[in-house]
């Protein structure tokens, strides 16, 4: 194939295209504070839609089966997606930001082919399905229990301050499990529920909260 500037401005425009699919995406995961934020869907839909470029425009007048490459996105990006689901305590987390990773590699291999409409509307889509239906869903599904650990300093005192201000967010925590070190300081685990899904800002909570030292969710 001769390289035109028309080329150059179509191929741009369908990389750009999906980079700012994949950034739609991204920006829902990252304000739920999941492992794979903005950056991770900006990159599998732009690599998406190189492969689909590849494969449309780098095999002709060959007799490859253009095909095959975004066959093997569409594995590639299985095993990508693996990656951000966990297990722990009996429940699986992460199958939603996995299926959202697996799907915005379709809408860049859509947008990398040209079909324009169909990644846009498939952008669309995946944003209502993960945003907008999200709260009417955990209404009608229940409230899955948010898992909280901490480190308090020594003392009860700690201890009971700590489970004052979770208790703000849930009157109903349960506490999982409470281990007290030889060094005096206290491991904690609990589930908080709430109907407003909480996001709780580890090093703000820790700066407001010194006698909490360390902190995960």
């Amino acid at each position: 194939m001769t390289l035109s500037w028309y080329f150059v401005a179509i191929v741009s425009l369908r990389l750009f295209s999906a980079l700012l699919c994949g950034a739609v995406i991204g920006f829902e995961r990252e304000k739920r504070e999941k492992k794979a934020g903005i950056r991770t869907h900006c990159l599998v839909a732009l690599g998406a839609a190189i492969f689909a470029i590849v494969s449309k425009y780098g095999f002709i007048g060959s007799d490859a089966d253009t095909a095959r490459v975004a066959a093997n996105v569409v594995t590639g990006v299985s095993f990508l997606g693996a990656g951000v689901i966990f297990m722990r305590n009996r429940s699986v987390s992460g199958l939603t930001t996995a299926a959202g990773i697996w799907s915005v590699s379709a809408v860049g291999l859509a947008v990398g082919c040209g079909l324009y409409i169909v990644g846009v509307v498939g952008t669309v889509g995946m944003f209502l399905c993960q945003h907008v239906i999200y709260k009417p869903l955990r209404k009608i599904e229940g409230h899955t229990p948010r898992q909280v650990q901490a480190k308090i300093a020594a003392g009860e005192e700690n201890l009971e301050a700590f489970i004052a201000v979770v208790r703000e967010i849930d009157h109903e925590v349960t506490i999982q499990s409470l281990t007290k070190n030889p060094d005096g300081t206290i491991d904690i685990v609990v589930d908080i529920r709430s109907s407003e899904d909480p996001v709780i800002d580890i090093y703000e909570f820790m700066k407001l909260h010194p006698y909490v030292l360390q902190m995960n969710i």
